[in-house]
């Protein structure tokens, strides 16, 4: 049953519940950085698709990320995502350089993470910082898990991490405006194969941790492992019966499109590794649809984003409580296709 009193620090719901933020007053709220497309994993349901890419050459530098932080938090930003394209901790340094340029100016910072690379120094320095951390977990059994992530004598090194992290944030967790306000969440996709450890996964993660469970993207890897694929209803069912609550999901959404919408896409926005603007962090076939932070002005960016979200919700919103699980959202990027010729 999704708890209404745990809240995961960072969350859009985090802002509107227990700061008391309108989102979307400002022109911007939330921006999702993505790190290159390079992993240690090579998940069935990655979105990213990854097959052995190399590092690419031609990410932003330093010194551009800190004009974006600069730009973003003077349109009205309260917060960091970096949950893509590809993980995180590969791209350590670059992490503990946003993080210590974007905290003291006022500027949260979320890590998502499939936990593989974590160190207990790092993990200090995020709660230091006052970031947070959100860990994929899909399954509890070792040789599933290693399966799945296609990588051999990986599970116990999560786990091992996963002990170590709510070691560091249990010191964090916090009691304010009526919640309790976790700085560490474990995030889970339901599938055919894993829904019967969704249970374990609850029990494991316990009271210290937020456990968010999301359903699955027909999109990625995933068209590759269609056997992936579950019922809706079914997975709703799992997440109404296990779920603390979305990682991602705005109340202020209802009011500005009639439904639970993700907040980090509505009132964010997604940058790729190279200055691309996204329609969605995740939305990667977008890339060159919306214009570069290198070569335009951001605040002309995040108008021209919104133009276009607009035009979606009026003309192509489905189900889904974000883009890329409607099931009407390729219809979109070929209309923004053929717009841009």
């Amino acid at each position: 049953m999704i708890n209404e009193t745990r809240i995961f620090r960072g969350s859009p719901q985090y802002y509107e519940r227990v700061r008391g933020i309108s989102l979307g007053e400002s022109e911007l709220d939330f921006i999702s950085l993505n790190m290159p497309p390079v992993c240690n994993y090579r998940c069935h349901f990655c979105l990213s698709g990854m097959n052995g890419r190399q590092r690419p050459q031609n990410g932003l530098t330093e010194r551009e990320l800190q004009d974006l932080i600069i730009e973003a938090r003077d349109l009205g930003a309260l917060h960091i995502e970096i949950s893509g394209e590809g993980e995180p901790l590969v791209y350590r340094q670059m992490l503990e350089n946003i993080i210590n340029f974007a905290s003291p100016r006022g500027l949260h910072t979320t890590i998502f993470t499939n936990g593989s690379l974590l160190t207990e120094d790092f993990l200090q320095h995020l709660a230091q910082n006052n970031a947070s951390l959100a860990i994929s977990l899909d399954y509890l059994d070792r040789g599933e898990y290693e399966h799945f992530a296609g990588r051999t004598n990986s599970y116990d090194a999560v786990i091992r991490n996963i002990e170590l992290a709510r070691n560091v944030f249990r010191r964090r967790i916090s009691a304010e405006n009526g919640y309790r306000v976790l700085p560490l969440a474990i995030h889970s996709i339901v599938t055919a194969d894993n829904a019967g450890e969704i249970p374990r996964i609850k029990e494991f993660v316990g009271d210290e941790i937020f456990f968010s469970v999301a359903p699955i993207m027909n999109r990625g890897n995933t068209r590759e492992h269609s056997d992936l694929l579950i019922d809706s209803r079914r997975t709703d069912s799992i997440i109404n019966q296990y779920s603390d609550g979305s990682l991602i999901v705005s109340d202020s959404s209802v009011r500005d499109v009639g439904r639970p919408t993700c907040g980090t896409f509505y009132y964010g926005v997604g940058i790729r590794y190279d200055g691309e603007i996204l329609f969605d962090a995740h939305a990667y076939d977008t890339a060159g649809l919306f214009g570069n932070i290198r070569n335009q002005a951001f605040p002309d960016l995040v108008r021209g984003l919104r133009n276009a979200q607009r035009t979606y919700f009026e003309r192509f919103s489905g189900d889904g409580f974000c883009p890329l699980r409607n099931s009407n959202f390729d219809n979109f990027v070929q209309y923004l296709r053929q717009r841009n010729g």
